[in-house]
């Protein structure tokens, strides 16, 4: 009896290579749908923790009957009469802003807990509050919460990505430009949601509060071994804690950043931060700021270095847009087109625009 052996056909390398190649090309065609939905998650999560803030925002304004305070003080004078000369570290712009005041309502009592209220928030007392990390502030489309200044007990504090609406002109929420005329070349202050000195009231949103941005994102600096300057600083009420409309989302304009030949021209690694974060390299000197008519005495007070004209224009990774809430707590994704007169119209709180918003 004769028995056949059964022989196993190996594949040969061009088969191999063949369906190599297949795989490579599945894989071509799905990495970018994949790629795709992570996104879509990402800004999902970034629109939850922008709802989450708001919320909380609208938690702060029932139960102190307004919104937090942009600014704690808006002089030298005001913040020594608080604190007297023990308590007061560095200047009005280095004091309290809208963030330590909304901890006890994102669940953070902890860090509250470790502040000395008797002290300016720069002060070494509150360094612990400034070093403390909270993830609710990082859209996971950027690189994550930075260190800024980590060496110094004063100046140590963290960068993240969340900002509220100063307005629809600069941090001291006055006219800008040629004014009376017609927009852009004059740019009237119309309100905003977040004021300095005291808390904002929701009834001074006659635009609707459906109708009026109350935050929106901003790129996160790199730490750089030099300070970085205001930019995505929102612990302090140097500027950096807000965005402004006097520019469209994702703008190629450099924003108007005050002190900038302090910390911009001489520093090879604070250079090197802002290209790796993609940002509009500002001028080194002088400030880039728009031209304004008829400043009121209140926003010339303290202006040191042109704190009170800067302006921060919402920034996101997320493609073709950024991420904001209403000051209903609703949320939404604003396109890098939407017009500019829109854009302004929505960050003011009651200059008395028709718009329609589309989302």
């Amino acid at each position: 009896m004769k028995h056949r052996l059964s022989q196993s056909r190996a594949f040969t390398l061009v088969e191999l290579l063949v369906v190599i190649a297949i795989i490579g090309v599945l894989v071509a065609l799905l990495l970018p749908a994949i790629q795709a939905a992570r996104e879509a998650a990402r800004r999902s999560q970034c629109l939850n923790n922008l709802r989450q803030l708001s919320v909380a925002m609208l938690n702060y304004e029932s139960a102190k009957k307004g919104l937090p305070h942009l600014a704690k003080h808006w002089s030298n004078a005001e913040m020594t009469a608080t604190y007297g000369a023990g308590g007061v570290q560095g200047s009005w712009y280095d004091d309290h802003g809208w963030y330590l005041p909304l901890m006890p309502y994102i669940e953070q009592q902890g860090i509250v807990a470790v502040v000395d209220v008797t002290k300016s928030f720069s002060h070494a007392a509150n360094e612990a509050a400034r070093r403390a990390f909270v993830p609710l502030y990082a859209c996971p489309t950027d690189i994550g919460l930075q260190r800024n200044e980590w060496g110094s007990v004063y100046w140590a504090r963290v960068r993240s990505n969340y900002v509220v609406n100063g307005g629809n002109t600069v941090y001291g929420q006055h006219l800008l430009g040629g004014c009376p005329g017609e927009f852009p070349n004059c740019i009237t202050f119309g309100g905003a949601p977040f004021i300095p000195k005291k808390e904002g009231k929701l009834a001074a949103i006659t635009d609707g509060t459906a109708n009026t941005l109350m935050m929106s994102e901003v790129f996160v600096l790199p730490e750089t071994a030099n300070w970085g300057g205001p930019y995505s600083d929102a612990q302090t009420a140097l500027g950096g804690q807000m965005f402004t409309g006097y520019q469209t989302p994702n703008t190629t304009v450099p924003d108007g950043l005050d002190r900038q030949s302090w910390w911009w021209s001489p520093n090879q690694d604070v250079r090197d931060a802002w290209a790796a974060a993609e940002l509009p390299s500002p001028p080194a000197s002088p400030l880039n700021i728009p031209r304004s008519n008829d400043v009121p005495a209140e926003a010339r007070v303290d202006n040191q270095h042109g704190t009170k004209q800067n302006y921060v224009s919402a920034r996101s990774r997320h493609p073709g847009g950024v991420n904001a809430s209403r000051c209903d707590a609703s949320v939404a994704f604003y396109t890098d087109s939407i017009d500019r007169f829109v854009w302004n119209a929505l960050t003011s709180a009651a200059g008395g625009e028709t718009v329609s918003i589309g989302n």
